[in-house]
């Protein structure tokens, strides 16, 4: 009897050491409840769609990649937490957390252990100078902030800015809000003025003699949270001039502003011409994606779907390459120029792990973004 229960809990042991073997466990992290739930679900749908599409063609490359999923619940403890017990699983990476605040917690964790992570937040600050285990697929939240100010005040002449931002994702929203006063109110002719309020200050304290005195509006905040300010803002004046944070690019934006949506402006590391199926080997590779993720989600992949795909496939490829098998060259391996060709749109790498992109301004035009040329 010992005997048949020795040789069952060995085959059982086996087995596992065997399937260990043909797999490389990836940790995910991401927000897949509460408000931004939505944010979290669609990185998450682009890092399964890579990770399916990898398992099924990997040509002679003998292991999968196994996703072990954890919600971070949009709580840096909770996502500091999660990091630590995936490491502690004996996950080759992390991709993750979605959020800037969660990332943040993230990081602390994955620096401390030396496990490689691949963020897929919106950078806080400023891109980090320091040699660490986190890498950004998003650029420097700063740079968003600095391009939408300096359309403010040099393409619309803006001298009077009325400043909304959220009290949620505190890391996100205070240095978007330090970046954009900063560069609006520099090396002006004559003297700019930003008005700050936040979205839980009352109503009736919005507008400071808002019709004759102010020249647009900048909105720092989740998309419906921006949606139900753009209401408010346009059942007052209407064609006010209206600039939403990349955080809010999603179409629960526009379904929840409805016709007030119509004519806001959105700066974004994404250029909708890579949408159009034409002959080049970007464009089309592009619209392949599109038709594989429409095809499986039934909806169209917004810019965290695509990081969630890309973060995917920069990794899974850093780890074909890593013939030490260790993190610190893994690491070096992600950086590496090779990963340039896995992102969907032009983008890199610099030595830090800070992503660089292009920037673009959209707007939403007949219920949909729609890039558009300013300059």
């Amino acid at each position: 009897m010992i005997y048949i229960f020795t040789l069952f809990f060995g085959c059982m042991f086996f087995q596992a050491y065997i399937e260990n073997k043909s797999r490389v466990d990836i940790g995910v992290i991401s927000t897949l409840s509460g408000d931004d739930a939505h944010l979290g679900k669609s990185v998450l749908n682009g890092i399964i769609m890579g990770a399916e599409e990898f398992n099924s063609n990997r040509n002679f490359y003998k292991k999968k990649m196994n996703l072990i999923i954890r919600d971070d619940k949009n709580d840096p403890l909770e996502a500091k937490q999660v990091a630590r017990e995936l490491i502690d699983e004996g996950v080759v990476a992390l991709l993750g957390p979605v959020l800037p605040d969660t990332g943040l917690s993230a990081r602390e964790a994955a620096n401390n252990r030396k496990n490689p992570m691949i963020s897929t937040a919106v950078r806080a600050k400023k891109p980090s100078d320091s040699d660490d285990y986190f890498m950004g697929i998003a650029p420097s939240q700063d740079k968003n902030a600095k391009f939408i100010a300096e359309i403010s005040k040099d393409y619309f002449n803006m001298k009077k800015v009325l400043f909304f931002y959220s009290d949620k994702n505190p890391a996100y929203m205070d240095a978007f809000r330090d970046k954009y006063i900063e560069e609006f109110e520099k090396k002006s002719e004559s003297e700019n003025t930003v008005y700050i309020k936040r979205k839980s200050d009352k109503i009736d304290t919005y507008f400071p003699s808002m019709k004759d005195d102010i020249d647009g509006v900048v909105i720092v905040a989740d998309p419906i949270e921006t949606a139900y300010i753009v209401q408010k803002i346009k059942k007052i004046k209407k064609d006010m001039k209206i600039f939403i944070s990349d955080l809010a690019f999603h179409q629960n934006f526009i379904t929840y502003g409805g016709k007030f949506s119509e004519g806001v402006y959105a700066a974004l590391y994404y250029d909708d011409i890579y949408l159009d199926e034409k002959s080049s080997f970007l464009n089309q590779r592009f619209a392949d994606f599109k038709k594989r993720y429409v095809k499986k989600f039934g909806k169209n992949p917004d810019i965290r779907s695509i990081y969630g795909y890309e973060s995917f496939n920069i990794l899974v490829e850093a780890i074909k390459r890593n013939k030490d098998g260790d993190s610190e060259n893994l690491k070096k391996e992600i950086l590496s120029p090779e990963s340039d060709a896995y992102f969907l749109q032009p983008g890199s790498f610099d030595e830090y792990g800070n992503c660089e992109r292009d920037i673009f301004i959209f707007q939403v035009k007949d219920q949909r973004f729609q890039k558009v040329k300013l300059l």
